[in-house]
């Protein structure tokens, strides 16, 4: 019973260092997407700082949502990993 408890907090350490793992990386590709892509509007409209803010401000609430989308996907992967180790526990 230990070693399952502790095999369970493994998985979920696990999971949860790849959940953060993903939120960075689509975090940083967001902000890096928005600051290169409105520096290269505001170079072609000639609005130097105007776009390049509105796409770093539109970019907060694009993260907070890929990151809840994320956690969503994680916690549905977790769930099946428990429910399938409840069947193995079952029919062991």
């Amino acid at each position: 019973m230990a070693q399952s408890e502790q095999k369970g907090r493994g998985i979920l350490s696990t999971l949860l260092i790849v959940m953060v793992g993903q939120v960075g990386c689509v975090t940083l590709i967001i902000i890096l997407a928005s600051v290169f892509g409105g520096l290269w509007l505001d170079k072609i409209f000639n609005t130097k700082p105007v776009i390049t803010l509105v796409l770093l401000l539109a970019g907060i609430p694009v993260s907070v949502f890929v990151m809840l989308a994320l956690a969503r996907r994680t916690l549905v992967r977790l769930k099946d990993q428990e429910e399938k180790e409840k069947k193995t526990e079952i029919s062991s």
